[in-house]
């Protein structure tokens, strides 16, 4: 008996491993297929699929097609048109390289192919069924290529056990085009689904329109445009306000030169740059179309070629987020600040605050609403005013007129609601205002503004506390980080503490139970990092001394708030996630009340 146990596995076998790298679903096909139609250079592709893309796919584009002689070749293993030497690997312009996506469909599904060329009179068909060739002729066609795919896994009947059902299919599906309409804004998509069309992308080159036709036209007033150009590196396409949330990723594209890709560390520079913004559970959209020079990605280290390695990750991450951060900071309309989601179809939850930064970034532009040579009346004016009049409440008459504070908002203040929200008239519309969450996004991008310690007050009479014999090793360990946060404090005997000094906007009333949910959040925050601690305290502290639900203002205080308010960088949310205006334009007032 033989000690030989290596041998060459036959070309069947080969053919089926080879076909699990590339083939894993019915959307594994549509992607191949569709990206070889877009570097075929066609103008529309069509799809259309039954039970999920199980049973049957069709794809057909308006490309230049392939002559009788590359049909045949076509279907061979590493038989490929856009390279041909190993050095071309360094420099990939097409989506399709290594000429493996046609024989591993072939090889677990019946397969035809029909092509023509503009300049052939009859169009080549080719016939396979499970990787062997049994038909070979000439037919009618139109210019163009038209690939069929039928009873995927039939002879791999293991591998249908893994498939979901086909309404489970036929979302993966659609997501996977979804994406790859957005990264070819230019190409017509249609697809098709047992006779119905659920997808059908314009094709004029305007990923705007594009995004309209994909998740509806009301999401046309949530996306913000990218416009990045530095370092060799340009970053277009669109973001959403943080009122359009999704529960997954879904939502986020991410096109490298053309290419759809998969990548944790550009998710990371998003989530980065909405930092403060989002509640726990949410994910914004983006569709960010980045190129680089072609030297500097791998795009061969995947199977199904959706990742690429940079040769500099840090560059992009950084240049990723800036882009995205401009976005959100660029100057907008008060229509484009609010919200615009009716409030009973979202839920807001608190931030998480597991911020991890991967560099020292902070925005430096900010929202400009006013003319040139105006000043915000700040929210210390507000806290003047709120110790020195009487509220006036929503209907108990009109709104006086604010001869003593600047008007340096584009809206009219017209009162309360319930002692907590604030009622606003502009030039579009009616805008509800979350006081608390309002005054808190202000303290918080102020405090953030602070480059090392906080502003801090002195206290006339210094404040006395007892803490146990842990909470006093806690205090001591984290000295530095209670004197960042504003807090000076000294140890005047075993068990006790004397404060000296606290955050400047935090009331005394609300030193100690700040102080405790510090020494809390240091308790339970598992190795938190710097970021992450001043964050989290950031937050609290600007909770704390945040006007509350339920106090009285009058306009006076009210003008103060929404100036400071829009002269914020990120006036859309406070620092928890939820929003923070709302906008009701006037046509939907008009229609509410059957106007229209």
């Amino acid at each position: 008996m033989s000690d030989d146990r290596i041998h060459i596995l036959d070309e069947h076998t080969a053919n089926q491993i080879a076909a699990g790298e590339v083939v894993e679903r019915p959307a594994s096909v549509i992607k191949e297929l569709v990206e070889n139609s877009i570097d075929a250079k066609g103008h529309s592709v069509e799809i259309e699929i039954a039970n999920g893309g199980i049973n049957f796919i069709r794809v057909t584009d308006d490309g230049i097609g392939m002559s009788p002689t590359d049909t045949k070749l076509a279907v061979l293993r590493h038989a490929t048109s856009k390279i041909r030497l190993a050095g071309d690997l360094v420099k990939i312009y097409s989506l399709g390289f290594r000429g493996e996506a046609l024989p591993s469909i072939a090889a677990v599904a019946k397969l035809t192919i029909t092509t023509r060329q503009q300049q052939q009179p009859l169009a080549s068909y080719i016939e396979i069924q499970g990787g062997k060739i049994v038909d070979i002729r000439e037919a009618g066609g139109s210019i163009g290529t038209t690939v069929t795919v039928t009873d995927l896994f039939f002879n791999t009947p293991a591998r249908q056990k893994f498939l979901k059902t086909p309404g489970a299919e036929s979302t993966q599906i659609h997501n996977v085009l979804g994406k790859l309409a957005l990264s070819q804004p230019e190409i017509a998509f249609k697809l098709i689904n047992n006779g119905k069309t659920v997808v059908a992308t314009p094709g004029n080159g305007q990923l705007y329109d594009t995004l309209l036709s994909m998740y509806g036209h009301k999401i046309g007033s949530e996306l913000l445009p990218i416009d990045y150009d530095r370092d060799s590196i340009a970053i277009s396409g669109y973001v959403s306000k943080p009122s359009l949330l999704k529960s997954s990723r879904n939502w986020q594209t991410f096109i490298v030169n053309g290419r759809i890709i998969n990548s944790r560390f550009i998710a990371k520079a998003i989530d980065n740059a909405y930092h403060s913004l989002l509640p726990k559970i949410g994910f914004p959209l983006a569709v960010l179309n980045i190129k680089v020079p072609l030297e500097s990605i791998d795009v061969n280290v995947h199977p199904q070629k959706s990742e690429v390695k940079f040769s500099n990750e840090q560059i992009v991450f950084r240049a990723v987020y800036r882009a995205i951060t401009e976005a959100l900071t660029a100057p907008q309309s008060l229509s484009q600040l609010a919200a615009t989601v009716e409030p009973s179809q979202r839920q807001y939850h608190p931030v998480h605050t597991d911020y991890e930064s991967q560099q020292n970034y902070s925005p430096v532009q900010s929202v400009q609403l006013w003319q040139e040579g105006e000043n915000p009346v700040s929210i210390e004016t507000a806290r003047r005013l709120m110790q020195q009049e009487e509220p006036i409440l929503a209907g108990k008459g009109p709104a006086p007129v604010l001869a003593n504070v600047e008007s340096n908002v584009a809206f009219q203040p017209l009162g309360q609601v319930s002692d907590c929200y604030i009622v606003a008239q502009g030039e579009d519309g009616l805008y509800i205002i979350d006081q608390h969450a309002a005054h808190e996004r202000i303290l918080y991008d102020r405090l953030c503004g602070a480059a090392g310690r906080i502003p801090v007050q002195q206290l006339l009479m210094p404040a006395y506390f007892e803490f146990d014999a842990v909470e006093m090793s806690l205090i001591e360990e984290n000295h530095a980080v209670f004197y960042d946060m504003g807090f000076t404090l000294e140890q005047v005997g075993p068990n006790s503490v004397r404060l000296v000094e606290t955050p400047a906007d935090v009331p005394s009333a609300e030193v100690e139970a700040l102080l405790r949910q510090i020494m809390e959040i240091i308790q339970t925050a598992q190795q938190p990092s710097p970021e992450q601690l001043r964050h989290a305290c950031l937050q609290m502290t600007a909770c704390r001394a945040a006007i509350k639900a339920g106090d009285p203002l009058n306009m006076r205080q009210i003008q103060a708030l929404l100036s400071e308010l829009c002269n914020t960088d990120f006036p859309y949310t406070c620092p928890h996630g939820r929003p923070a205006i709302i906008n009701i334009s006037t046509a939907e007032l008009a229609k509410m009340f059957k106007r229209t």
